[in-house]
């Protein structure tokens, strides 16, 4: 009996030795990668994470929040929100600071579609917790300033709201890069926003980079094309998205040379892969404003496609391939 208790007694001990074991997870081996070179004449990698694991509660969940403000972007006041994620760990009244992400929805969807399914949410937990990415902030407005009617006026949205009440609200609430939640702070904490969205998100998150380039780094289009501000569009030829990109830089040429796209899109099973490789391609043909790859000390445009269906949960994919360049 005697010598039971000891066995027992060291394995207890044995135990509580090893904290790594109960303290950590170990990040799994990528499930799948995709490397295609004969869609946009160059390479692009698609890495597909283990759903087992990044699909599942964390240990370390984060927390998100709704943040409720008014807006006068589209004439009279009216009531707005957003949904906020929180990572594991983030304390008010603490000193750490976080990149942000702000991320665009598709069609007929809200603020609670892409954060509000489950393996969205836990896969932001686990890629933080075992290192994918340092720990962030994820924002989630909703560019139908009516939903009911559907109404979208995108120039509204990406030159007021977002810049002028979204911004502004968020950064003076959470800790961000952002010293002061103004221009300044903005321009001065650029290399630690980004910018994203899916399919008609997409199509949102291309107009911040046509509008709020002086206030983000980094932008991930997600399966969709360029279109005018009026309503999103397949149909517009692609060297009239080129000169939307090219004004875009002209018009705020002092960031011109300081920017990343990383684009991704889901293969011809996604209704937007003959538009949206099109689109790529000719941006990686166009080595006087674009150069493709992954080093963003020197490249600013890189793309990853995959084998997925056209669907919001899909970018949670997109931005684990992503966070490889996006706030390294």
């Amino acid at each position: 009996m005697k010598k039971c208790f000891v066995l027992l007694l060291a394995l207890m001990l044995l135990l509580t030795a090893l904290p790594s074991l109960a303290d950590g997870r170990e990040r799994p081996e990528d499930k799948k990668v995709v490397t295609t070179d004969d869609v946009i004449g160059a390479e692009t990698v698609f890495k597909k994470f283990d759903t087992k694991f990044y699909d599942e509660p964390s240990e370390q969940p984060g927390t998100v929040v709704r943040l409720d403000y008014t807006t006068s972007a589209y004439g009279n006041e009216q009531p707005a929100w957003v949904n906020v994620y929180l990572p594991y760990g983030y304390d008010e009244n603490g000193t750490e600071r976080y990149n942000i992400i702000y991320f665009f929805s598709g069609t007929n969807e809200t603020q609670d579609s892409f954060i509000g399914d489950p393996k969205a949410k836990n896969a932001l937990d686990n890629m933080i917790e075992v290192g994918v990415t340092d720990p962030f902030i994820m924002v989630f407005p909703c560019y139908y300033y009516d939903y009911d009617s559907r109404a979208i006026n995108m120039t509204a949205f990406s030159t007021q709201e977002i810049p002028n009440e979204i911004l502004p609200l968020v950064e003076s609430t959470y800790r961000t890069y952002a010293e002061t939640a103004d221009a300044a702070g903005f321009i001065a904490s650029r290399n630690h926003r980004a910018f994203a969205g899916f399919s008609r998100g997409c199509y949102a998150c291309w107009h911040q980079f046509f509008n709020n380039l002086p206030y983000a780094k980094w932008f991930m289009p997600f399966s969709a094309n360029i279109s005018a501000a009026d309503e999103m569009s397949l149909e517009m030829p692609v060297e009239e998205q080129m000169q939307m990109l090219h004004d875009a830089l002209a018009a705020q040429a002092d960031y011109k040379d300081d920017f990343f796209i990383y684009a991704a899109c889901g293969g011809k099973r996604d209704m937007m892969y003959d538009v949206n490789a099109a689109l790529i391609s000719a941006m990686v043909a166009d080595t006087e404003n674009f150069s493709y790859g992954t080093d963003s000390s020197k490249n600013n445009l890189y793309y990853s496609l995959s084998n997925e269906l056209h669907q919001t949960l899909m970018s949670r994919f997109y931005l684990y391939n992503a966070f490889d360049v996006v706030f390294k």
